[in-house]
């Protein structure tokens, strides 16, 4: 693995606002001399290029040992530019409302300026990477061969947006927190976020038959710590910047569309696997349905686990070799 930089300077936001912004990404494997071997990966919530790597690692059925894997950090996830390391003007409650469209923008930049690849085998991801991906083939599917969504959506949904706005209200009940400008970790509502948060990031089907046990927890009031130390690895700012991205997107909201939903999935040409879980409580399976029955070259392909949203992250057995043989049937 290769940790790498690419620096846009006087970056132009959908909502007008400018300012120098820095992508981390890693690459995986080497481009061959055509560069047309490129496998491309976005991050979930709260997540880096370390945590994406669960997504492809080796299998029995996936090999990518002849691939070039790039994973790019999303904006405001800590790795990226994000409230916590960019400097005044722009320093945290300051840093600017970025949206899906506003990343996959700079991504674009990054893989066809930087890297100098014209085109893209793969491009895919999990929860807000999902939410990437699906930007990805709105916009640019004359260069993308294949998507693949996994527990994601093309847009977020009425319910999923005021799940979120729980979470956040949450976090900003705590005096500490400060409208932002906090001198410390504020604990109270880190907490209370982690505790909503762990209510809806598994199932029902989840708590009901204890899987917790599998991931190391005894009861149910472990989650809380599970979500925790999730959580606590980012700055309450950058949590809400990943946050309110999400909240914002839709793949429709851009001059390219106009706010036509339906206009914006008929333009994912290419083939695509959207694969949302049967138990998610974000990105539910019906929304899924309506969104590939308006995709000209789309298969749905629900993941049949218990874990809830955390099936498509790479870490169930269940999910894991779903996600592997949708990539191996889209790479041929």
């Amino acid at each position: 693995m290769q940790l790498n930089e690419y620096r846009i300077s006087n970056f132009s936001t959908q909502n007008g606002q400018a300012l120098d912004i820095t992508l981390a990404y890693a690459t995986y494997g080497q481009l061959n001399a055509a560069k047309d071997n490129a496998i491309l990966i976005l991050t979930s919530y709260s997540a880096t290029h370390e945590d994406a790597e669960d997504l492809f690692a080796t299998t029995d059925t996936l090999d990518l040992s002849s691939e070039c894997v790039i994973v790019i950090n999303m904006l405001c996830n800590s790795a990226s530019s994000s409230p916590s390391n960019t400097p005044a003007p722009f320093d945290g409650p300051r840093f600017p409302l970025i949206t899906v469209h506003d990343n996959v923008r700079a991504q674009h930049q990054l893989i066809t300026k930087e890297l100098g690849i014209g085109r893209l085998r793969l491009v895919m991801g999990f929860s807000m990477g999902g939410l990437q991906t699906f930007e990805w083939g709105a916009q640019h599917s004359d260069m993308v061969d294949a998507i693949l969504p996994i527990c994601g959506a093309a847009r977020v949904s009425n319910h999923n947006w005021l799940f979120l706005e729980g979470a956040k209200k949450a976090l900003l009940a705590d005096p500490a927190f400060n409208q932002g400008d906090y001198s410390s970790r504020p604990e109270a509502g880190m907490e209370a976020f982690a505790t909503v948060y762990g209510g809806w990031v598994f199932s029902q089907d989840f708590f009901r038959e204890e899987l917790f046990k599998d991931l190391g927890m005894e009861a149910t009031e472990d989650v809380i710590e599970f979500m925790k130390n999730y959580f606590y690895r980012r700055e309450a700012n950058d949590l809400l910047g990943m946050l309110e991205t999400w909240q914002a997107a839709d793949i429709s909201e851009n001059l390219e569309f106009g706010g036509d939903f339906n206009s914006a999935l008929a333009a994912i040409m290419t083939r695509a696997i959207v694969m949302p879980s049967r138990t998610d409580l974000y990105f539910r399976v019906a929304d899924s349905d309506f969104e590939v029955r308006r995709m000209p070259n789309a298969e749905l392909r629900v993941i049949d686990s218990s874990l809830g949203h955390i099936a498509g992250g790479g870490m169930d057995p269940i999910g894991k070799a779903a996600i592997d043989l949708a990539m191996v049937e889209l790479l041929k």
